[in-house]
């Protein structure tokens, strides 16, 4: 008799305590405060290249000390036993992945804020330079590639004509008469704007040969 008169309770309390679990499981699986260019293999597993080949050495940003940190077949490697330089295993998803999540959690506000501003002016390409609203320089990992910040590594990226001794500005996309850029820059940007440039991410892998050293230190 009793067990009848306490079932009318339970049953709606136990609904009620799965519904608050559905919800919060619901919120946990999700991405919160942060908004950046979503994660494909084909969208940033270029970039993921070019920062491996620019700035993920092991005496570099291929290190767990770093804040950022940065996964491949030429530095650190999830898999322990992999190869660590030789790329006869090449970089895997996971690790594209984990160089992804390194980067957009460095500053997640900055990142939101910049990738809302960029985002527009993809419209099924990229633009650049990018409209008024898009700071990519707000980020502190552009400002130090572009040398605007002091960088342990040096100026990697040249925005602003004369460029320094070992940086130079190329037509973009290699087309001839075209408007000089530096292709990394135009890599990273295309990426903040959601419509990865995968040819300037190529030319910038092995562009330029080396960084240009400044007085600063990270």
């Amino acid at each position: 008799m009793l067990a009848r008169r306490i079932l009318p309770y339970l049953v709606p309390a136990a609904f009620a305590a799965m519904a608050s679990f559905a919800s919060c499981s619901s919120v946990q699986n999700t991405q919160i405060g942060i908004s950046a260019p979503p994660y494909s293999n084909a969208s940033f597993g270029p970039v993921g290249d070019y920062l491996e080949n620019r700035c993920g050495t092991l005496d570099c940003h291929g290190q767990t000390s770093r804040n950022f940190r940065i996964w491949g077949c030429q530095g650190m490697r999830l898999e322990g036993d992999a190869d660590p330089t030789s790329c006869i295993n090449p970089t895997t998803d996971q690790e594209y992945q984990a160089t992804y999540r390194s980067l957009v959690a460095l500053e997640p506000q900055v990142i939101s804020t910049v990738y809302a501003g960029c985002a527009p002016y993809a419209d099924g390409g990229f633009a650049y330079p990018p409209g008024a609203s898009c700071h990519p320089e707000l980020l502190t990992f552009i400002r130090k590639a572009r040398g605007t910040e002091a960088h342990k590594g040096g100026q990697l990226i040249c925005v602003l004509e004369p460029c320094p001794e070992g940086l130079a500005q190329v037509p973009l996309n290699g087309d001839a008469g075209g408007p000089l850029v530096d292709p990394q820059d135009v890599c990273l940007v295309s990426w903040l704007e959601g419509a990865t440039d995968i040819q300037e991410c190529g030319l910038a892998l092995d562009y330029p040969t080396f960084p240009v050293p400044d007085a600063g230190s990270e």
